[in-house]
């Protein structure tokens, strides 16, 4: 998957892999916890078992907003595409 990040508030995105019930699918990245930078793209390597391939109906990238003075988030937002 490509991500691009057009939002100059969010530096942090999270991969995430769903069925068609929105649960979550096991898969591998490199890092599930992506930093990218205003305007930047980034090519991410999604890998899914092949036991799972066929449940895999979403693959969602999840925006990370850092809550000033602490290491936890505050306010996220989700993109998801439909595999085909």
């Amino acid at each position: 998957m490509t991500l691009f990040n057009l939002r100059k508030d969010v530096t942090y995105y999270e991969i995430g892999v769903f069925d068609e019930n929105w649960e979550k699918v096991p898969f591998a990245v490199q890092e599930k916890l992506l930093s990218v930078n205003y305007l930047e793209k980034v090519k991410v390597d999604v890998f899914i078992r092949s036991k799972d391939r066929k449940r895999a109906v979403y693959v969602c990238s999840k925006s990370k907003l850092l809550i000033e003075g602490t290491e936890r988030t505050s306010l996220e937002s989700r993109i998801c595409s439909k595999f085909k």
